[in-house]
């Protein structure tokens, strides 16, 4: 059995809906790119409280930006 490539999405969670900053073949590039966007969230909206963790984000417990997984067919 062939195993499946997968991509990851960085998810804003900000908003009312979901909206990505980009998707990557490569998940340590994922996981960089949700620590750039929560420095920008610091420096843009004051998120001084932002926990930065491997794969997402918290402000006040909140996710705010997350990497979905998805399998490609």
């Amino acid at each position: 059995m062939d195993q499946r490539e997968m991509i990851y999405g960085v998810c804003d969670k900000t908003g009312s809906s979901d909206s990505y900053f980009g998707f990557f073949k490569n998940e340590k590039d994922a996981e960089h790119e949700v620590e750039t966007q929560a420095n920008r969230l610091k420096e843009d909206l004051g998120m001084m409280g932002i926990d930065i963790q491997t794969d997402r984000a918290l402000f006040n417990g909140k996710l705010v930006v997350v990497i979905h997984r998805y399998v490609l067919r």
